[in-house]
C-alpha cells in the first residue's frame, strides 16, 4: 500500500467496543465477570466486578460523556461530527472517513489496558484481553493495510503474557504489544530476568513493546482540605486549586515514560536480545535528550559500568538509538531537536479518537509544528519509521 501519512500512537477505547462483546465470547466460567454495558440511572456504562469501568461512547478515554465547553478539542470533535452516526472508532466505514479527513493513511492501534487497570480477578484480565485480540485482529482485516494493532496482555505474569503475544502474533497483523508498565508488581528495571520469557517472545517475532502513558502519571499531591472535585460530576465547578491540580498532573503526564526508558535499557534487555523494540507510547520527545546524557552520566559516575554483572558492551544512551523510540503528537521543539532524538527514533501519531490528540487537524498541525524540516526526516517521523517497525504492509 502506498502511504502518505501513518498515524504511530491512535486507539481503540472500551467505551467504543460493542457491549456484548466478551459475554459473548469468554470462557462461560466467566461471562458473569467480564466487561459489558448496563443501562444505568446515568446512562449506558460499561461495568465489571460490580463497578462502573466507563461510558459507552464516551469523551476520549471512557470515564466521562462528551460535554461541550469542557475542552476546545473535544469541541472541535463535535464540529467534525465525531459523535454522529454511530461509534466511529470501531466501525471500519466510519473510521476511514474520519482518516481521511485527518489525511491519514494507516494506523497503529493501541488498545483496552487501561481495562485492566480497574479490574482485579486476573483471569477475568486474561479473558478480556484475549477476546480484544481476536476482535482487534479481526477489525485490522477488515481493511487490510490500513490498521495495524498491538495486543494487550496480562502484566501479573510474563509467562501468561508471553503466551499471549505468541498467540497474537499468529493473527496477522498484530504487531506488538501495550503493556502498562506502570501497574506491573516486578519493576521493569529488574536485572533477574523475571521479565525475560515476555522480552524474548517480543524479539523472536520481530515486535515493540510499547509502554504507554497512561495510569502512570507522577504523583502530585492532591488539594489541601479535601478541595478536589469530582470529575464524573458535571454539575460541580472546580475550585482554583482543583484547576491548578488539573493543570500539573496533566502537563506531566507525558513525562511519566521516563522511568521505563531508563528502566528497560539498565535492565539489560536491550544488550541480552540485541533484535528487541521498545516504544514509549504518547510520551512525547523533547525530554529525551537530557535523560539520554542523565543516564549515561549517571552510569560512568555511579560506577554501573564496571559493577553490571553481566556488563553492558555500550553507553546506555546508545541502545535507545539502536532499538528504542517514542511517539508524540504536536511539538514545534522537534523540528529543532530531531538530531539529538534521533531521526529514526520518533513516530507521530494523532492519538485518535482521544481529547488529547489533534485529529482532525493532523497535517495542519504538522504543517505548524514541523513543516520546516528537512522533508526527509519529516517523511521518516510521519510515515517510514512507523512503517519499518511494525512491518506495515507485510
Amino acid at each position: 500500500m502506498d502511504y502518505r501519512l501513518v498515524s504511530g500512537d491512535s486507539h481503540v477505547d472500551l467505551s467504543w467496543l460493542p457491549g456484548d462483546l466478551f459475554v459473548e465470547n469468554a470462557p462461560d466460567h466467566l461471562k458473569n465477570k467480564v466487561p459489558r454495558i448496563e443501562e444505568t440511572d446515568e446512562g449506558p456504562r460499561w461495568v465489571a466486578e460490580g463497578k462502573v469501568l466507563g461510558v459507552a461512547n464516551a469523551a476520549g478515554h471512557g470515564f466521562s460523556p462528551p460535554v461541550r465547553g469542557r475542552r476546545k478539542r473535544i469541541d472541535r470533535m463535535w464540529d467534525a461530527g465525531f459523535y454522529e452516526g454511530g461509534p466511529h472508532p470501531t466501525t471500519p466505514e466510519l473510521r476511514l472517513k474520519d482518516m481521511a479527513l485527518d489525511g491519514i493513511d494507516a494506523e497503529i492501534l493501541y488498545g483496552i489496558t487501561g481495562t485492566g487497570m480497574r479490574l482485579n480477578d486476573h483471569d477475568t484480565i486474561a479473558a478480556t484481553y484475549r477476546v480484544y485480540n481476536d476482535w482487534v485482529a479481526g477489525f485490522c482485516k477488515s481493511q487490510p493495510g490500513r490498521w495495524y494493532a498491538l495486543a494487550c496482555i496480562p502484566i501479573h505474569d510474563p509467562h501468561l503474557a508471553a503466551k499471549e503475544l505468541q498467540r497474537a502474533a499468529g493473527l496477522g497483523p498484530i504487531r506488538g504489544a501495550d503493556l502498562i508498565a506502570s501497574e506491573v508488581t516486578w519493576p521493569i528495571y529488574t536485572r533477574d530476568g523475571h521479565w525475560d520469557p515476555l522480552w524474548e517472545v517480543v524479539a523472536e517475532n520481530r515486535m515493540s513493546i510499547s509502554f504507554h502513558v497512561g495510569g502512570g502519571r507522577i504523583p502530585v499531591p492532591p488539594p489541601p482540605n479535601g478541595d478536589q472535585a469530582d470529575p464524573n460530576a458535571l454539575e460541580l465547578e472546580p475550585s482554583q486549586n482543583e484547576l491548578a491540580h488539573q493543570g500539573v498532573t496533566q502537563s506531566l503526564g507525558q513525562l511519566s515514560g521516563v522511568q521505563w526508558l531508563i528502566g528497560i535499557i539498565l535492565s539489560g534487555t536491550c544488550e541480552k536480545y540485541p533484535d528487541f523494540q521498545f516504544v514509549m507510547g504518547e510520551c512525547g520527545a523533547g525530554w529525551v535528550p537530557f535523560v539520554l546524557g542523565r543516564m549515561d552520566h549517571i552510569y560512568l559516575d555511579s560506577g554501573l559500568d564496571k559493577k553490571f554483572d553481566p556488563p553492558l558492551s555500550m553507553l546506555p544512551s546508545e541502545y535507545w538509538f539502536r532499538q528504542g523510540s517514542t511517539t508524540f503528537q504536536e511539538e514545534s521543539d522537534v523540528a529543532q531537536m530531531a538530531h539529538l532524538i534521533g531521526e529514526d527514533n520518533m513516530m507521530w501519531g494523532s492519538d485518535y479518537p482521544h481529547p488529547d490528540g489533534v485529529w482532525p487537524d493532523s497535517k495542519q498541525i504538522i504543517q505548524e509544528t514541523m513543516g520546516g524540516m528537512d522533508p526527509v526526516v519529516l517523511t521518516k517521523i510521519t510515515r517510514d519509521n512507523a512503517v519499518k517497525r511494525y512491518r506495515m504492509g507485510e
